[in-house]
Order: structure tokens, then sequence, then C-alpha cells
């Protein structure tokens, strides 16, 4: 059975900018995609480049660009055409779910984060057999820009770059 390519319009993040554009890739969901260790790029067509002191200012367009996967702090689909489910960003929702605080690289993240068990932050951070974890119900503050908040259903995660993770335990 030949594979079917699979375009995702993507903003990606890093420490201080965002790169906006689409991403085309053979039949994966696209945390699979970003958690594929065998791809170290992210090669986007029809993107655009902003500081995230100012994302509403294109800085740059481009045909094409490539991203290297170690340096994405967080992705998400802005809002776009249906996907199939089968290609829906992330393949699965764990049973068990916490609401984190995360800070990351130039900007702070609050969310649900779904896993296996009973919330364990080191082996979420340390121990995750997968780089981007996803976080649903997720609302981004930007450190450049704290008054410019993305707010997104679902956002991966790059692990490596969580600064600080910690439970919102729910008011007393």
């Amino acid at each position: 059975m030949a594979s079917q390519l699979i375009t995702y319009q993507v903003v990606l993040l890093i420490a201080r900018h965002s790169f906006t554009g689409e991403l085309v890739h053979h039949s994966h969901r696209l945390s699979d995609f970003l958690n594929d260790r065998r791809e170290a790029m992210l090669a986007l067509e029809n993107t655009q480049v902003a500081r995230l002191r100012d994302p509403g200012k294109i800085l740059q367009r481009h045909a094409s660009a490539l991203v290297p996967k170690v340096w994405i702090v967080a992705a998400f689909e802005p809002p776009q055409q249906a996907i199939p489910v089968a290609h829906r960003f992330y393949g699965y929702v764990r049973k068990q779910t916490h609401d984190v605080f995360i800070i990351l690289d130039g900007m702070e993240l609050r969310g649900t984060l779904h896993t296996a068990g009973e919330f364990d932050a080191r082996r979420i951070i340390a121990a995750s057999t997968d780089s981007f974890l996803p976080l649903t119900k997720a609302t981004i503050t930007l450190d450049a820009n704290d008054q410019f908040v993305i707010q997104q259903d679902t956002v991966m995660v790059n692990a490596t770059h969580i600064r600080y993770l910690a439970k919102i335990e729910p008011p007393k």
C-alpha cells in the first residue's frame, strides 16, 4: 500500500521566534512525526517568520525552510480544514489527566497533561519515550510579550525544553 502525503498547517515556537508554514509528510499523525527520531529536521513550505515579542509582524516569508526538531519548544496547529481521525494531532489520550504549569524556553504553559499513571514529574521529563508531549486545553504566555496569549486545544511540548514542571492542585 502506497503511503499518501499529508499537509498540515503548523506553528512552531522556539525561544524567540515563531515559524508558521505547511508540513508535508507521509501518512503519520503529527505527534508521531515529531517523535520520530529518524527525522531530525522539519521541512516547512510557505513559511512565515515572526519574533515572539511582536508575533503579528511577519519578518520574512520563504518558499521552504528547515527547522531542527531539537530547537522546537512547542508546536500546534492553527485552525484549518478538518483532519481525518487517523491523522489527528496526537494519536491517543492516556487514562489520567493532570493540570500542569510548565516553564519552557521563552514561554509559560498551562494545560492538561495525559499520563499512563499518577503524576511523576521526574518520569515525565527524564524517562519519557516521547520527545514531544501532548497537552490539551493549553494556554501559552510568551515571555517577550505577555499580552499575547495563545490558546489551543492541543499543543505538543518538547520535553527537553521544560525548565519547570508542576502539577496545579485544585483549590481547597
